[in-house]
């Protein structure tokens, strides 16, 4: 009895050797390859896969224009941006010349949008403008400047950011602003081109002579895009607005514009020349709206550059 209650003791011992060193060496497999797994999984995060790594580039550059909704929280217009329309005859080409000579001195880029017919713009036409500037804009760095023959463009119709617009006007009724020419009968008479049609912007019923709605509607978007419009025979008083309200490009403006000033000043022909004389009273009758939209903008214009003073 006492021999085999020995063996037995023996093999219960044995047993339970056996299974403890089963026991320590699945523990050893099972911890090392947790450990091979998550090296793995890390490996894995550090290294993505080719697909991955395209789908997220493709997830950063993916590009949606934004809604009219999601532009609610953004200014109308561009305060760095500007668009000079240009009004036949009112001496919109020595602002360009002047823009052009500042662009260096005060570090933006002035752009000459193509020649147009001065004509009405379709809608397809408008929103082609508009795609066309504001690609500009993307792809250039700001302060930018434009100037372009085309009546005023409301880009918020189309969804867009608008440039801030400025202009420049010149007395309805100085003769330097007509230009004669012969009809087919060999007969002289005036072409004159309104003010009023670029500031009112692309309504049919903007090109009405006389129309007192086209008249109010120019006001209102000079209110609204155009901080100022300068006139021509206040060419120093326009820049000093200009100037104050838009530093970072007009800054110097005064400066440039005294190496093109005439040294000496002449007579306005209207005053020397009978024959302008009886056309600027005919003329005065059918300008009535056109003069007064002259006179609206001379009061802003001298009243603001008090203001500045």
């Amino acid at each position: 009895m006492r021999r085999n209650h020995g063996l037995l003791l023996s093999l219960s011992m044995c047993l339970m050797i056996a299974v403890i060193v089963l026991n320590t060496r699945l523990s050893a497999e099972l911890f090392g390859s947790a450990i091979v797994e998550n090296r793995g999984a890390l490996k894995e995060q550090k290294a993505p896969r080719v697909d991955d790594r395209w789908i997220i580039r493709s997830q950063v550059r993916r590009y949606v224009t934004p809604s009219l909704a999601e532009l609610s929280d953004l200014p109308y217009k561009h305060k760095h941006v500007l668009m000079l329309t240009r009004v036949p005859g009112a001496g919109a080409e020595l602002m360009v010349l002047i823009l052009q000579r500042l662009q260096g001195y005060n570090a933006f880029k002035h752009i000459r949008l193509p020649s147009g017919d001065h004509e009405l713009l379709s809608s397809l036409q408008q929103e082609s403008l508009v795609e066309e500037m504001t690609s500009i804009i993307r792809q250039e760095a700001i302060p930018l400047t434009f100037d372009g023959d085309v009546r005023f463009v409301n880009f918020s119709e189309f969804g867009r950011q608008g440039p801030t617009f400025v202009s420049l006007v010149r007395d309805p009724l100085d003769p330097r602003t007509w230009q004669r020419f012969m009809n087919k009968n060999g007969e002289e008479e005036t072409l004159y081109y309104k003010a009023v049609p670029y500031f009112c912007g692309q309504d049919p019923r903007c090109t009405e002579q006389n129309n007192t709605w086209a008249t109010e509607r120019a006001k209102a978007n000079v209110i609204r895009w155009y901080p100022v419009v300068g006139i021509l025979d206040y060419m120093e008083e326009s820049l000093n607005a200009l100037e104050a309200e838009f530093p970072y490009f007009f800054k110097g403006a005064v400066r440039v514009y005294d190496h093109f000033r005439p040294k000496q000043k002449y007579p306005l022909i209207s005053s020397t020349d009978l024959k302008s004389q009886v056309q600027a009273a005919v003329l005065k009758k059918e300008l009535t709206q056109e003069i007064e939209f002259y006179q609206w903008l001379k009061y802003r214009l001298l009243d603001k550059t008090f203001s500045n003073d």
